[in-house]
């Protein structure tokens, strides 16, 4: 046996990210926790365009213009972006290792990663100074990968049934199994610039109460009427949780192989492989759009249903 257990880390400096070059200030946002429709009302009013009709065939065109328009710097632009390099990242993992080397026609190996990895490569409010530190949606805190050989014990050469000959032996030799163990955490889940009143811990539910059609907490805290949603503020809600994951992977992929031998050096091959054997379902992201009428629920699939792949090959 081989046992091996590491620290791994890395830091990422000078990420490229993307930035507003005219971003909207921050100081007429509103910091109101709740729907602040005078600021919306303000910031929405349309005033005369000074641009006109200077600019045909552009978003300046018309001879009235909102108010939220004319704000920023460059208000003869629709938009104005570029790439910087303000970004970072950081991860953190433990990795463990265990392999059972062959022996008497058995090997296993075993390798589980259990990390955070950290980011911050984009902004909260267009003009903010510094980008956004969020759990990665790269960030998987669990991965393991489980993968062993056993050659059955029978016929020549082996403990069992080594002196059987003719098409006995033939039919009783050679045959091994093999099988990888796939399971990885799920992505972390983030919602848009929502109101929240509830409690964070209360969004992710027991396993024996999530199911497709009600994946998280719907009823934890959110303001779902499209009616009452946010407009015009400060953003402070944070882009993605670690605690609230979408449904990770479970994969099973196994085979059956068949050695049999013609002579000292050529022997048939025949393997049977079976993807995703146990026929395990994946699912996709669940809606996390509060005024949706699916909040909550996952709607897809990914991956792939069982697969049967036979073939045979000569080796020589």
């Amino acid at each position: 046996f081989v046992v091996e257990l590491s620290y791994v880390g890395n830091r990422g400096t000078k990420v490229e990210t993307s930035r507003s070059l005219k971003p909207f200030p921050n100081e007429y946002l509103s910091t109101s926790p709740v729907r602040d429709q005078a600021t919306i009302n303000y910031l929405s009013t349309n005033l005369p365009n000074p641009f006109y009709p200077l600019l045909p065939g552009t978003g300046r065109a018309s001879q009235v213009i909102s108010r939220s328009a004319l704000i920023p710097a460059y208000p003869h632009f629709t938009s104005l972006n570029s790439t910087t390099n303000e970004g970072y990242s950081w991860y953190h993992s433990l990795q463990t290792r265990m392999e059972k080397r062959f022996s008497r026609g058995f090997t296993v190996q075993g390798s589980h990663t259990w990390s955070k990895f950290m980011e911050a490569t984009g902004f909260l409010n267009a003009a903010d100074l510094r980008p956004e530190e969020v759990i990665s949606d790269q960030d998987y805190t669990h991965r393991l990968v489980v993968s062993g050989i056993y050659e059955f014990p029978f016929g020549r050469g082996r403990r069992f049934l080594a002196g059987t000959k003719g098409f006995a032996g033939r039919l009783i030799e050679g045959w091994q199994v093999q099988g990888i163990f796939n399971g990885q955490s799920g992505q972390a889940l983030g919602f848009g610039n929502v109101i929240f009143f509830g409690n964070l811990k209360d969004l992710p539910l027991p396993n024996s109460q999530r199911t497709v059609q009600r994946w998280f907490n719907i009823d934890a805290g959110f303001e779902r009427n499209s009616a009452r949603q946010l407009g015009s503020n400060l953003r402070t809600f944070p882009t993605r949780f670690s605690g609230l994951r979408a449904d990770g992977i479970n994969l099973w992929d196994m085979s059956v192989i068949k050695y049999t031998s013609i002579n000292e050096n050529l022997k048939l091959q025949f393997r049977g492989e079976f993807l995703n054997a146990w026929n395990h379902p994946m699912f996709s992201n669940p809606n996390t759009s509060v005024t949706s009428t699916a909040f909550g629920a996952v709607t897809s699939e990914r991956g792939y249903p069982r697969r049967i792949q036979l073939g045979i090959k000569l080796v020589f």
